[in-house]
């Protein structure tokens, strides 16, 4: 065989290489920027809610029950009415209709499902919110497992 033949070949065979390297790498880095995006959405919400659980219960001398039935979907329907009358509402305090779900991955699908728990290390980490609701603490954290991305985050403790 020619030896420029040869040497032609190799030198597409490195730049096939080099090309599907770069791509790799450019994936990479591209599924880096969007876990660290959703890491960031996920503490946010975690934060606005626990903001409005807060705001919530100095109204009302209580949490809302986050776990009810349909709760997640039309937060509309744990609005209070206190005994002067005065109509308090968990998702106007809140300023959305409906809970935020936490992201999915190729294991868990997104979700905005509430469980009510009270020892938050045994949460299922199916996706959702922990809310400790029958404690009455009002504390909540993304039901996520700590190996959800790449950064291992100790959801149970945000």
């Amino acid at each position: 065989m020619n030896k420029k033949v040869i040497f032609t070949v190799i030198k597409w065979g490195i730049n096939l290489v080099l090309v599907l390297l770069f791509l790799k790498f450019l994936l990479n880095g591209v599924d880096e920027l969007t876990e660290g995006s959703k890491i960031e959405q996920t503490i946010k919400n975690t934060k606005e809610l626990r903001v409005a659980l807060e705001k919530y219960y100095q109204l009302t001398g209580k949490y809302p029950e986050l776990t009810r039935e349909g709760a997640n979907n039309n937060l509309y329907i744990l609005d209070y009415t206190d005994t002067k009358g005065n109509k308090i509402s968990f998702a106007q305090i809140y300023g959305r209709k409906t809970i935020p779900k936490t992201y999915g991955n190729r294991r868990v699908s997104a979700s905005n499902k509430v469980y009510d728990i009270n020892d938050f290390s045994k949460g299922n980490n199916q996706g959702g919110w922990n809310y400790n609701f029958s404690g009455n603490t009002g504390e909540i954290h993304p039901n996520l497992s700590e190996d959800m991305y790449r950064d291992k985050i100790e959801w149970d403790r945000q």
